[in-house]
């Protein structure tokens, strides 16, 4: 298994996914169906914090149990963290 890759700014997770650089370098928006870069990383581990929204999840492990979100789901990450 590779490692993860470690992505340092806002600036640099656009410029890895192909999108124009951001209006803001401490704050984006991005909807990854727009992301024109296909790289073969699996895993990544950012050093900001990120907050990702999900629609139609349907029913996902967490832990040892399963949840329902068809409604959808949030998720919070702090740095360094993956």
């Amino acid at each position: 298994m590779n490692a993860p890759y470690r992505i340092k700014s806002i600036t640099e997770g656009h410029r890895i996914a192909g999108l124009e650089k951001p209006h803001h370098p401490l704050i984006s928006i991005v909807d990854v169906s727009k992301f024109t870069n296909s790289s073969n990383v699996t895993a990544v581990i950012f050093d900001f914090y990120t907050v990702s929204i999900k629609r139609g999840c349907n029913n996902l492990f967490y832990g040892q149990q399963k949840y329902d979100f068809d409604e959808g789901l949030m998720a919070f990450m702090a740095p360094d963290k993956y």
